[in-house]
């Protein structure tokens, strides 16, 4: 704070205008900017003697350094603080470098700014710039499989298409159809997925070393009625056994949409046989393709909260999985993104919409 990175620029141009200045205000900047020059004295002592802010007195620095006689005509400053160490000129091109790549560690950063504009930063201090100025988040990314394809948006769009123009040449409206996704997943008691602030640097969380897991099956509808239970297994007879308790869970819809990925149960016969008979539509998600189903987002939050409980049993595990889930599934905010980009305007989903 004791004037590091605090210059007075044109100092010939300073002093010639407070020679021959006549307005007091003006005349009470240049002589501040000139003792400040001159004597390099403490910077919030010297603001004091002059009776102003110290918020202000580096305002008045930095409009005479960027545009001299001219800056100090411009009233207000009273909010503006200390210029920070990276301009505004200075983000937008660290801006453009950050853009280079979609992600980044904290410390890759700190060497970024540091190779290119010779500034170190702390990691507190970098985490304020990246969120605050820069509106850059922090977490962990979403694995993307290297075999994912490049048009898989466009695969689920055509898939989803083809079933809504089948419900409509069957006579189904929008409110005759409930539509979910279908997925599982296996939580661990162990798992550690959650960031958390503490005062020590590397805390400590006691765990249950038992391993044990739940084998957890899920409908997040986006309408209708949202399902979970535990399976034995994700063998052919549970998978048809989960899509019985879906068709009970939405008996006053005609007919359900279920999406999910392409696991071979999932084409087994006695499930292509019951779905037939329980009024489901399936449609398959690309091939390696997880993060077009929302539900993945949902069992990912599920996971942090298990992550942050001490579970002696398996069944306290599903007892937290089942309170979790009636909570989470309630909630289409795992969704938006999926309904923006596969229902509104779709055409064939307006087209039962009518």
């Amino acid at each position: 704070m004791k004037g590091d990175r605090l210059a007075i620029d044109r100092q010939p141009e300073l002093q010639a205008h407070l020679g021959c200045e006549t307005d007091g205000k003006i005349r009470l900047k240049l002589a501040f900017l000139q003792c400040f020059a001159c004597f390099q004295p403490d910077f919030e002592a010297l603001c004091q003697a002059f009776g102003i802010a110290t918020p202000t007195g580096y305002w008045w620095i930095r409009n005479w350094n960027q545009r001299g006689y001219e800056g100090l005509q411009e009233s207000g400053g009273e909010n503006a603080g200390r210029p920070p160490l990276l301009d505004d000129f200075d983000i937008l091109h660290l801006a453009s470098l950050l853009k280079e790549k979609v992600c980044w560690t904290t410390q890759e950063i700190r060497d970024l700014i540091k190779a290119n504009f010779g500034i170190e930063y702390s990691r507190f201090q970098l985490a304020r710039i990246l969120r605050k100025r820069l509106k850059m988040h922090f977490g962990k990314p979403f694995p993307r499989d290297y075999q994912r394809p490049a048009n898989a948006e466009e695969i689920l769009e055509e898939n989803l298409n083809k079933v809504f123009k089948e419900l409509k040449n069957k006579g189904l409206k929008e409110k005759d159809i409930a539509l979910g996704f279908v997925d599982e997943t296996s939580p661990q008691n162990r798992a550690n997925t959650v960031r958390m602030w503490s005062f020590q640097s590397s805390p400590v969380m006691i765990k249950n070393t038992d391993h044990f897991k739940s084998n957890t099956i899920g409908f997040y509808a986006i309408k209708g009625n949202s399902r979970q239970a535990f399976l034995e297994n994700s063998k052919k007879e549970s998978i048809r056994g989960f899509l019985e308790q879906v068709k009970q869970a939405n008996l006053d819809y005609k007919a359900i949409v279920v999406i999910w990925d392409n696991y071979t149960s999932h084409h087994a016969v006695i499930v292509k046989e019951a779905v037939e008979s329980l009024g489901i539509y399936l449609v398959s998600l690309p091939s390696h393709s997880p993060d077009l189903n929302p539900e993945e987002y949902l069992w990912k939050s599920m996971k942090r909260e298990l992550s942050k409980v001490f579970i002696e049993t398996e069944e306290e595990m599903k007892a937290i999985i089942t309170k979790s889930w009636d909570t989470l599934s309630m909630s289409l905010t795992f969704a938006k993104h999926w309904i923006e980009e596969f229902l509104i305007g779709n055409d064939c989903y307006s087209e039962l919409c009518s």
